[in-house]
């Protein structure tokens, strides 16, 4: 059986307070009994005091035992209370029972060297007893005081059955408003979870009310708040993604559709019309092929599936060999390709995914520089890091856009939308980069075009000492 938290907290609660109550009932009750047996303890030995003051004062004057106790008999008559003085071997020299059998009590043996207290029982009613031995100068006596422990008894009753009474129903008003408490306390979570019930896909945009203390409900609520922020903005990414995406694969496959068309919408045609539809199904499949590569790797990074595998890797090595497959291309738009590499510059970084991010930044740059333009490529390292610049001599990207241009499928107008590319290369090139501990900025360089910088972070130099 499942029981609701407040259901939980009132029967923890409760059950605490019972073995609380009990054990205060049980010490109250133990500490009674103690108090009063030492209240009537210091009460008899009051009146064996006074006894004793009596006797001597009596002796004193007499000079005779017998004569003094004939003396003190009026004084040792006490209400509900025997006294008695005793001889040595606990024979009665005088005494007022009281309803007390001093010769059932077992204390006729004598040996009273010292003052002591005890309990005796007589037809099952407790007295308490208090011997104490005097000395004078016509003899050795005993006083003898008791009381019975009926009163005490019956106060120790009635305190056991009022704090019999008493704990169960603190229990059970304590139980009550700890149910109450619980209760105002949890029901804004009743409501929270009643709200979350009610958010679905198509109210992604409700949020949970707040309670205004600043509680631990309160921090529940603004933490789930977060998240569905976090959750939504993921979903509305996600949307976004998909759109742009199906937004840029529909160019390239209504080309390849309507040139295949067009080009068998005749019997027969010449070998170059055949070429040329080739031609433009080849481009546009080579452009959808790079477009659906670029979608794959974004939508791993996105489920973090695709993780570099790191080693030692020769930075400078890898955006030579690039920079060295890029000026093909470039040559054939007759564009200027330089580059100044620092030598030796290692990190510890993915070998692929490191090509893919310089290839991504020259490619970007071949395509956005006009014909017999320049770019160069430099290579440094410097507080840690290691920074591969790219700058071309294009048309630059405006100041409110530079943010922008590493969202994907981002194209800036006007002359950055006139090219094939599906706005995924620079993306990509960010998350690498982030992946490698750095990331990837762009300014404006001197000629107004655009400067890459790809900061990553580099490896301890490592020493091998060849045997």
């Amino acid at each position: 059986m499942t029981y609701s938290i407040r259901a939980r907290l009132t029967l923890w609660f409760t059950a605490v307070m019972v073995v609380a109550l009990t054990l205060f009932s049980a010490g109250i009750v133990w500490l009674h009994a103690r108090w009063g047996r030492a209240q009537f303890d210091s009460e008899l030995r009051s009146l064996a005091a006074a006894l004793s003051r009596v006797m001597q004062e009596e002796v004193s004057e007499s000079g005779n035992l017998r004569k003094a106790l004939e003396e003190t008999r009026i004084s040792m008559d006490v209400p509900d209370r025997a006294t008695a003085v005793l001889d040595l071997r606990g024979q009665p020299l005088s005494a007022a029972w009281h309803g007390f059998r001093y010769a059932d009590a077992g204390l006729s043996g004598g040996g009273f060297s010292h003052p002591s207290a005890t309990t005796v029982i007589e037809d099952g009613q407790p007295w308490r007893v208090l011997t104490q031995r005097e000395t004078s100068a016509v003899g050795d006596y005993v006083i003898l005081v008791a009381g019975p422990l009926e009163q005490v008894r019956r106060q120790q009753s009635l305190l056991t059955r009022v704090l019999a009474v008493a704990a169960p129903l603190i229990v059970l008003v304590t139980a009550g408003s700890f149910w109450w408490v619980a209760s105002s306390a949890l029901r804004p979570m009743t409501t929270m979870a009643a709200q979350a019930e009610a958010i679905t896909v198509h109210s992604s945009a409700w949020r949970l009310d707040v309670p205004a203390a600043a509680d631990e409900l309160g921090q529940l609520a603004r933490a789930f708040n977060r998240l569905l922020d976090r959750l939504l903005a993921a979903s509305q990414m996600q949307r976004q993604f998909m759109a742009d995406a199906s937004h840029e694969l529909r160019t390239p496959v209504s080309v390849i559709h309507t040139s295949t068309e067009v080009t068998l919408q005749q019997p027969t045609r010449a070998e170059a019309e055949y070429r040329e539809a080739l031609t433009i199904v080849g481009e546009q499949s080579t452009r959808l092929t790079r477009m659906v590569e670029d979608m794959m790797v974004l939508a791993r990074a996105d489920a973090g599936g695709q993780r570099p595998v790191m080693r030692l890797v020769y930075l400078d090595d890898i955006v030579a060999e690039c920079v060295r497959a890029i000026a093909v291309v470039a040559a054939t738009r007759d564009i200027q390709l330089t580059a100044t590499l620092e030598p030796d510059v290692t990190i510890n970084g993915d070998d692929g995914m490191l090509r893919r991010l310089v290839t991504n930044l020259l490619d970007n740059a071949v395509r956005y520089t006009t014909p017999a333009g320049r770019i160069s490529v430099a290579l440094s390292r410097e507080g840690g890091f290691a920074h591969v610049m790219v700058s071309d001599t294009g048309p630059g990207i405006p100041l409110p856009d530079r943010a922008r241009v590493f969202d994907r499928f981002v194209r800036l107008d006007p002359a950055r939308s006139a090219t094939s590319g599906a706005g995924l290369g620079l993306p990509i090139a960010r998350w690498i980069a982030e992946q490698h501990g750095g990331g990837v900025t762009v300014e404006e360089n001197a000629d107004g075009g655009c400067l890459f910088i790809a900061h990553l972070a580099m490896a301890r130099r490592v020493s091998i000492n060849a045997t």
